[in-house]
């Protein structure tokens, strides 16, 4: 698996310090210029003179930089949309792990570059092309691959700028604090003072649980704290793992063989095995399958990944916010429906975001106030918004589908009477024809069977 990749903050310094550390080993030029004679404000009069002066080059233009930078944003994308595909286990896969990384190309055009918001400025396809030129001679480039005038060419980006990778710099050591002792064995002590022997209990229990200690209790086999609640989609929203109380048992008797030494630890009984029936799997279905296409839709453009910690939080909070639980009297066919636009409200979040770059979607589920994630339901400025949106896009669609009918049914009627209209339509009566529209338009509403007759009256029977 490829590494993780930088950030589009780390990159952009990546791509700095690899350019000012090239431009700082190009040769100096020395140029001329000539300075006008010019008279001070105290009347001096200083006359024209010619001075030399040495600067220094860079490795790219600055629109060449630009450029390389838009390329960089593109490349850190193809990592991860790499890094979500899961790897099939091979004989191979020892082999790839020892070889060095590659990343994946870039596919994309000259056109498509100079329309990213990146550039900015509307340059030409042939500028695109000799910026190309100059990154591969800086070395940001490592091979490009055109495939023809009419498809996409293939640019592969130096790992550099990716991730952790390549040689850095060599830097002044700094001396350590603290010295590592010498080691010197312990000698035995003399006479029979001896130093007061410790007796240290090891911890067992990996988690702390609120309420009362009693150490006594706990070795009578104290009943184990009540695993939480799951739903029917088998999302807790805490972890599932039992606090297991310490045990531990005295061998030997006296002061000298006074170490506690503890038992095998129990195995803790496991969470919920996930949904049972078939409607619980299939709304586990629902949720993951809108996490990955949230995940596609809104973070995969940012370059976010996420834990599998995080995904848990996160399908937790689309469970309850976007869904609302999967209330208990809906069958599995509103649910489906549901769903459905669900999806939809998730392409309408994606195009806002895409339209207004200086905005980003914030973490899926709450972090340090409660409510305020992106997906939970007491957030109205969240997911929650979107059914408004989702209200406006089905009047709009409507209204399109209501105008594309009546267009429709227009054109054929009137074809149709000058024997003009396609075989399917020509090939029935005026009356069939005028029926056959007439129900395209009763599925869409009452209202557009109503417009429907406005618009054209019944013809006679042939």
């Amino acid at each position: 698996m490829l590494p993780i990749p930088y950030c589009p903050s780390r990159a952009r310094i990546a791509l700095s310090e690899f350019i000012e550390q090239r431009s700082a080993q190009l040769p100096k030029t020395w140029r001329t210029r000539t300075l006008k004679a010019r008279t001070r404000k105290d009347g001096t009069l200083v006359p024209a003179r010619t001075e030399q002066y040495a600067v220094r080059g860079s490795i790219l233009s600055d629109g060449a930089e630009k450029t390389a930078w838009a390329f960089i944003r593109l490349a850190l994308k193809a990592v991860g949309e790499v890094r979500r595909v899961p790897l099939l286990a091979g004989p191979a896969e020892a082999e790839l792990a020892e070889a060095e990384p590659t990343p994946p190309p870039v596919a994309t055009n000259s056109e498509a570059i100079c329309r990213t918001s990146v550039r900015g400025k509307r340059v030409a396809g042939r500028t695109v092309r000799n910026h190309l030129a100059e990154m591969k001679a800086a070395g940001i480039i490592t091979r490009m691959q055109f495939r023809g005038r009419q498809r996409d060419y293939y640019v592969w980006i130096n790992p550099l700028f990716l991730w952790e990778a390549g040689e850095k710099p060599a830097q002044t050591a700094e001396k350590p604090r603290f010295q590592k002792a010498a080691f010197s064995a312990l000698q035995p002590p003399e006479g029979t003072n001896f130093p007061p022997k410790g007796v240290h209990e090891p911890i067992q229990a990996t988690e702390i649980e609120t309420g009362g200690v009693d150490k006594c209790a706990a070795q009578r086999g104290r009943e184990e704290p009540a695993v939480h609640q799951a739903t029917p989609s088998g999302y807790t929203g805490q972890p599932a793992h039992p606090v297991q109380a310490a045990q531990a048992t005295k061998q030997g008797a006296g002061r000298a063989a006074d170490v506690v030494e503890p038992l095998e630890a129990k195995t803790a009984p496991t969470g919920p095995q996930g949904p049972k029936t078939r409607v619980a799997q299939r709304q586990r279905s629902m949720v993951l399958e809108f996490w990955w296409a949230a995940q596609k839709e809104l973070y995969a453009p940012l370059n976010q990944l996420f834990t599998e910690e995080q995904s848990r939080l996160a399908c937790n909070a689309i469970y309850f916010g976007v869904y609302g639980g999967f209330p208990s009297d809906w069958p599995l066919t509103q649910q489906e429906r549901y769903h459905e636009q669900a999806l939809e409200r998730l392409g309408l979040a994606a195009g806002y975001f895409a339209r207004n770059p200086h905005k980003y979607p914030p973490m899926p589920y709450a972090e340090h106030v409660e409510g305020a994630g992106y997906f939970d339901a007491a957030n109205q400025k969240g997911f929650v918004g979107t059914m408004a949106w989702y209200a406006t896009h089905l009047a709009h669609r409507g209204q399109r589908a209501l105008a594309d009918g009546l267009r429709r049914a227009r054109r054929e009627l009137r074809q149709h009477a000058l024997g003009t209209a396609p075989k399917r339509a020509q090939a029935k009566t005026t009356l069939e024809l005028y029926r056959y529209h007439e129900e395209r338009l009763r599925k869409l509403s009452p209202q557009a069977l109503e417009r429907f007759y406005q618009h054209f009256a019944r013809p006679a029977a042939a």
